[in-house]
């Protein structure tokens, strides 16, 4: 791997924080969400914390982090390079299975869905046939190598009202030769569009998505990047 010989592959699964990160928010804040904290600044120097300023708390993770990452998420290199592009997506995806399936569980006081009543949910309507998206992955260096591509949603609203800025829905890894295509597909799980309300209850949330695949501060090192185009989700029923 030192020489070359092997190509690895593989993507952060952390956010690395700017060293700042540390004096902007208290350990003792567990909110994941950007806003004002309730605890005082790390940096302040009073004995008493009383007299000390309230810390901001930046956001945590990919999904709500609102700093420039020293390493983001999802970030990766290799030997070689990739370029994406999408050979099929949907336009517009029907959410009344979702609302289905959150009513059912509303109605039986279940704050969270159950997994098998989602797959359920999901083989009923045959949602994975309807949205499903198609990546093709070109290897365009010298080097035999592996590739992860990560899909991701921005949902309406993202950044606001504590909505998420993005939302990693599938992830797969693929081997590629040198000069060759392979093709990816990834699938959005139904949950994937849906939002919790300030009572912690999932909601249908709908609008028009973004959807991308990989990341796109590794461009500039010759890794994939493509934008699939928006998605809009309704509760009105899409006939295929």
């Amino acid at each position: 791997m030192l020489y070359g010989d092997r190509s690895p592959a593989g993507r952060t699964i952390q956010t690395i924080y700017e060293s700042s990160y540390q004096n902007q928010i208290s350990i003792f804040d567990f909110n994941m969400r950007p806003g004002p904290s309730t605890f005082a600044r790390p940096d302040c120097t009073n004995h008493d914390v009383d007299q000390c300023p309230r810390g901001t708390n930046p956001g945590r993770t990919y999904r709500f982090y609102t700093g420039k990452p020293v390493v983001p998420f999802g970030f990766g290199l290799s030997y070689t390079t990739f370029s994406y592009t999408v050979a099929a997506h949907p336009s517009s995806v029907s959410l009344e299975p979702l609302s289905t399936l959150l009513e059912g569980a509303n109605s039986a006081g279940q704050l969270f869905v159950r997994s098998e009543s989602v797959e359920e949910a999901m083989r009923m309507s045959q949602w994975r046939s309807q949205v499903k998206y198609a990546i093709n992955v070109t290897n365009t260096g010298s080097k035999d190598s592996d590739d992860v591509v990560l899909g991701f949603l921005t949902p309406p609203g993202a950044g606001k009202n504590g909505v998420p800025l993005k939302v990693l829905f599938g992830f797969e890894r693929v081997h590629v030769k040198a000069g060759e295509t392979a093709t990816v597909f990834l699938y959005p799980s139904v949950l994937d569009f849906a939002q919790a309300n300030l009572d912690g209850k999932l909601e249908a949330t709908t609008g028009t998505y973004g959807v991308h695949f990989g990341v796109a501060e590794t461009l500039a090192h010759g890794m994939g990047y493509v934008e699939a185009g928006p998605i809009y989700a309704s509760l009105a029923k899409i006939v295929i």
